[in-house]
């Protein structure tokens, strides 16, 4: 269905809606039945992919807010035992291996925990020198 995305103007819309209806029409039931099949398949990949570009978004405007005051290289490697590069490609969906790298659910988890704990000695800082 790639064809679709290319198209520009409604009358095109219009066009290869009457296309489809068409090609469906000459279709067996159980052509039409396979075609719903992997249509639907392909239709969830795409939500599924969707999800995972909303979450990275979502991820790297959360960090604009505050990436410029942390380290992002003393994170990785305090945190996850790994290069900054590696932190990096998960926080910009680079691709390693021909898919975008991203954080699984628990590194996900860590990198919350992390960004807490050293939000929490920046204040215990800040009230020390508060304080004396």
């Amino acid at each position: 269905m790639g064809e679709y995305r290319l198209l520009k103007t409604e009358e095109d819309k219009i066009a290869f809606d009457e296309k489809m209806n068409r090609y469906l029409k000459e279709m067996t039931p159980e052509e039409r039945k396979d075609f719903r099949k992997a249509f639907l398949a392909s239709a969830r990949r795409t939500v599924s992919e969707a999800k995972e570009v909303r979450e990275d978004v979502e991820l790297k405007l959360l960090l604009k807010e505050v990436d410029s005051y942390l380290s992002l290289s003393q994170i990785a490697q305090d945190y996850f035992g790994k290069s900054r590069s590696w932190l990096y490609q998960r926080i910009n969906g680079a691709i390693v291996n021909g898919k975008p790298a991203q954080f699984t659910r628990e590194e996900q988890l860590r990198f919350s925990e992390a960004l807490l704990d050293i939000s929490s000695r920046i204040k215990d800082t800040a009230l020390k020198l508060k304080v004396g």
